[in-house]
């Protein structure tokens, strides 16, 4: 795409972050949270929170004309969003008391489809597109990015999960990386319409 910009992201980005991120009605995270607009406040906070595994610090975004269309969060595979009491105050205030006994539920269904970690690998926790601009090269270009990066930093593997039905896993396929492992649930499936997550890897060798 022309005059697409790979950048580190500035706390001035969060919100839109966090939008990309949600993404749209039927998607994982607005499923999980409950709606749309609650999965957007629930990620802008998480993005804002210092020392967060999703916050603005740790991303990189695609941009152009000043206007955020990607997100990409990678980085060494150490660490993963675990429910902390402060997430799970976060939690409430956006879902309510009624809602938060239900998210969690599906935060459960959710973590019993995540393949297990894989040692030493650098891994790409999440890569979102804004809809409208999908296809045009905009998560390539990310997934160059991060290649690039952790070849400099010496990584010789690279991982990421994605959901069953996510056609973007063509767009992983094209950039060398391949399913190994693939995991399931029925409550999950219930809850998403998915079956569950595939573990891809691929070798920088």
């Amino acid at each position: 795409m022309d005059g697409l910009t790979i950048r580190r992201a500035i706390a001035a980005d969060a919100e839109r972050i966090a939008e990309i991120i949600a993404g749209e009605a039927g998607q994982e995270p607005a499923v999980i949270v409950g709606s749309v607009a609650g999965a957007r406040r629930l990620w802008t906070e998480m993005v804002r929170m210092p020392g967060s595994l999703m916050g603005w610090e740790l991303t990189t975004v695609a941009a152009s004309g000043g206007h955020v269309l990607g997100v990409l969060q990678a980085g060494p595979q150490d660490g993963s969003l675990r429910i902390t009491p402060r997430l799970a105050f976060l939690a409430l205030r956006v879902t309510g008391p009624l809602g938060i006994i239900g998210l969690l539920r599906r935060l459960r269904a959710e973590d019993r489809v995540q393949p297990p970690p894989v040692p030493g690998a650098y891994r790409v926790r999440e890569l979102h597109v804004d809809p409208g601009h999908r296809g045009r090269g905009i998560g390539g270009a990310l997934l160059d990015y991060a290649e690039a990066e952790a070849r400099k930093a010496g990584y010789t593997q690279m991982t990421l999960t994605t959901t069953t039905a996510n056609p973007a896993r063509r767009l992983y396929e094209r950039h060398g990386f391949r399913v190994v492992e693939t995991k399931t649930d029925p409550v999950y499936e219930r809850y998403t319409g998915m079956e569950g997550r595939h573990r891809m890897v691929k070798d920088l060798r």
